[in-house]
């Protein structure tokens, strides 16, 4: 190739520089006017068919326009630095091109000089001929199946510290090489001698000269590409030749580049779902955790509950117990009743008999007059008799033994009322009703979490839509081994049994609740008492009636027994009187007559009084028996809890168990999985941004002046072989000998004439 065909590829490479970086506006440099500099380096490397380099150059472009003086410093490689416009110098100084001059519409400095700078690119060819690898120069004419495969790489990575979200609101400090961002392709024509050329990764079209071309596109930079791309491709030859290869190269900001600014924002949003899923999970767990702690809670209120249950069947085991002595001895005090009925009527009669004879005595023929002896035996049986009815503080008096009755009555009933009350506050809010309570609230608690929409629900969203729209981005596998996708379906998998272990133990917690309604519908009866299903609560409500009608009774007993007791005082008086003075008798008689009706009235009203205890003892019989059926229920009742509050005891801990585990095992993992996503994304992203600084800063290989807007391209050059190289040489070497053989005659010739 000659030097001005070379020159005008490296400025047509130089112009689609400009077209490929988009539309730059040229800024402007040092100027006494309105000028705009645009500075262009293409830095043009030729290597041989082996990938070794023979020559590197650098070509300079400044491009002014505008009206004006311009002076600028313009940076350059100064080794073999010379002008592609003609054939003047350049005012050089400290490695700078100076420049002076004025601009009148459009002005172009072109120069080439050698490049002593460091390539971006390592660029290597390998050749295999029919399976064995071979020379370039093996491959001309030969025939066969080859196969070429090239290797490049961006060799611009320097180690670079990146500050990287840990996904748990903090930052971590990692250490990660950071290259230049560089994109660019190689291309390549084989002639029409190939057949069947194949590649897995070029574009491919026919040259309209029979041969085929090959573009292969690098992106040349992590994490959208990788730092090296490998490629080639297959073909059948003969005659076998060597093609050209040509690559060219840019750097590249991939924030501001539309081919990859949308890519970067992708990354960004990954390490965003990251966090948010570290977030949710976070949240999840320490959810578990109150869960685990509200059911330890739960597990020592039960553990309360099951001993104040055990408690509770003793003591309705002996209020069983009590209330069937209970109805012995009101069967006692309604047969002791019945019996007082009948002497009191006995007494009735006798008092009748008594106003009788005392009518008798009031007979002037055959009363007093004759019956002072009877009077004297009349007053000793009245003696008798008031010593019997006797006084309140004599228990075993009549009088003294029915106000006894009656408060013990008094103290039944008001055993009744304290028993009522406290199975008020058995069955009230800090009862069993509270136990209950609280294990609805848990179980409610569990059914949220796993109901269709619950919180395991969104887990499980989160994690599908980080199986569908995250990992398809994440290139081959995470730092611990595995993909993405078995990450996300093992945490998938751990969620769904999360929530089975949850749903048994929202089971659990039905039947807990179910035998604590139990137990309170049998403390609590709706509605009226129904004979036919006895209850403690309507038993003791008729015991407090019986006791209360029987109380009464006994009242009106011991207040007729006063009645009796007044009535025989005013007996004796009478007697007294008739004693003292038998001129008196007659009025003594009338009053001894006027108190035998007295006494005759009272023992009336103590009949009916003793009629109402009968009646009373019959009642407080009839609910002693209803009260003993009621423990006998509330016993059984009893034993029902305590056993209910045995399960939910053996319970409890697999529900504390089951959400530590869940815990442990999910979303524990979930969070540190969520961090480790938000890490790998967020160096992705911290690798771009620290990419972009570099391609931003560092794009150029010498710089442009100060002011101006600077591009540099890098094309490589890989010269193919045909043979005529060595053909060449042939032909010289036999020119020379001919030249030599010629001299040689001439010489001799000479010497024989």
């Amino acid at each position: 190739m000659s030097a001005r065909t070379r020159t005008r590829s490296v400025l047509t490479l130089a112009a689609a520089t400009l077209v490929a970086l988009g539309t730059s506006t040229p800024a402007n440099a040092d100027a006494g006017g309105d000028v705009d500099v645009l500075n262009t380096e293409t830095v043009q490397v030729y290597l041989d068919a082996e990938g070794d380099i023979k020559s590197q150059r650098v070509y300079e472009q400044l491009e002014l326009k505008g009206t004006g003086e311009v002076d600028l410093r313009n940076p350059v490689a100064t080794d073999g630095l010379r002008n592609l416009d003609g054939f003047s110098g350049f005012d050089v100084k400290d490695g700078e091109q100076v420049v002076r001059t004025t601009v009148e519409g459009e002005k172009q400095l072109r120069t080439v000089s050698d490049f002593d700078g460091r390539l971006p690119l390592k660029i290597g060819v390998a050749y295999t001929l029919d399976g064995k690898s071979v020379e370039p120069g093996d491959i001309v004419g030969r025939s066969g199946s080859l196969e070429v495969r090239f290797t490049v790489e961006n060799v611009t990575g320097e180690e670079r510290q990146l500050s990287v979200s840990d996904g748990e609101g903090g930052t971590v400090s990692t250490t990660a090489e950071v290259p230049i961002p560089i994109v660019g392709s190689l291309t390549t024509v084989t002639p029409a001698t190939f057949d069947d050329v194949r590649s897995g990764q070029a574009n491919m079209a026919g040259d309209g000269r029979g041969g085929m071309k090959l573009s292969f596109t690098m992106t040349l930079f992590p994490p959208i590409g990788s730092t090296k791309a490998e490629f080639g491709y297959t073909a059948k030859i003969k005659d076998g030749v060597v093609p050209r290869v040509d690559v060219s190269a840019l750097p590249v900001n991939p924030l501001e580049s539309p081919s990859f600014k949308t890519a970067a924002a992708s990354y960004q949003g990954g390490a965003d779902t990251g966090a948010e899923l570290t977030a949710g999970a976070t949240e999840i767990d320490s959810n578990l955790l109150r869960l685990r702690d509200g059911a330890a809670e739960l597990l020592a209120g039960l553990i309360q509950l099951n001993d104040g249950a055990g408690r509770l069947a003793d003591g309705t085991t002996q209020l069983d117990e009590g209330a069937g002595k209970l109805a012995d001895g009101t069967t006692k005090v309604k047969d002791g009743a019945g019996d007082a009925a009948d002497g009191s009527r006995q007494l009735t009669d006798g008092l009748k008999r008594i106003d009788g004879g005392l009518d008798q005595l009031a007979d002037a023929k055959s009363g007093l007059p004759t019956a002072e002896n009877g009077i004297k035996q009349l007053r000793d049986g009245i003696a008798i008799i008031s010593a019997g009815l006797g006084d309140p503080s004599d228990p075993k008096s009549l009088i003294g033994g029915l106000k006894a009755l009656g408060d013990g009555l008094g103290t039944a009933e008001a055993g009744t009322g304290r028993l009522a009350a406290g199975m008020d506050q058995l069955r009230g809010a800090g009862g069993l009703a509270a136990a209950r309570a609280g294990v609805d609230d848990v179980r409610s608690g569990l059914v949220d979490a796993t109901r269709d929409g619950g919180s395991i629900d969104s887990l499980l969203q989160g994690l599908g839509l980080i199986s569908a729209a995250v990992c398809p981005q994440v290139p081959g596998p995470l730092p611990n081994g595995a993909t993405c996708a078995q990450v996300v379906g093992q945490l998938i998998a751990g969620a769904t049994q999360s929530r089975t272990n949850l749903d048994a133990a929202a089971s659990g917690l039905l039947k807990v609740s179910s035998g604590l309604g139990a137990a309170i519908a049998t403390l609590s009866p709706s509605g009226s008492c129904d004979p036919a299903a006895p209850t403690l609560r309507c038993g003791l409500s008729a015991l407090a009636g019986g006791l209360s009608h029987a109380k009464a009774g006994a009242g009106d007993l011991q207040a007729g027994a006063q009645r009796a007791k007044g009535g025989i005082a005013q007996v004796d008086g009478g007697l007294r009187t008739l004693a003292a003075g038998i001129a008196e008798a007659v009025s003594g008689v009338l009053q001894l007559s006027n108190g035998a009706d007295k006494a005759h009235a009272g023992s009336s009203d103590l009949t009916d009084g003793l009629s109402r205890l009968a009646d009373g003892a019959g009642e407080l019989n009839d609910g002693a028996g209803k009260l003993a059926d009621g423990t006998g229920e509330l016993d059984a009742g009893a034993r029902k809890l305590a056993d209910g509050t045995d399960q939910a005891v053996d319970g409890a801990p697999r529900l504390r168990d089951g959400a530590q585990r869940l815990s442990d095992e999910g979303t524990s993992k979930l969070v540190d999985a969520g961090a480790s996503t938000t890490q790998n994304y967020g160096q992705m992203v911290a690798v771009l941004n620290a990419g972009a600084e570099r391609a931003q800063s560092e794009n150029m290989a010498y710089g442009a002046p100060k002011g101006s807007t600077g591009l540099t391209a890098y094309t490589y050059v890989i010269e193919g072989d045909d043979g005529e190289g060595g053909r060449n040489l042939a032909r010289g070497l036999t020119g020379v000998l001919l030249l030599g053989a010629g001299a040689g005659v001439l010489a001799l010739r000479r010497r024989l004439g």
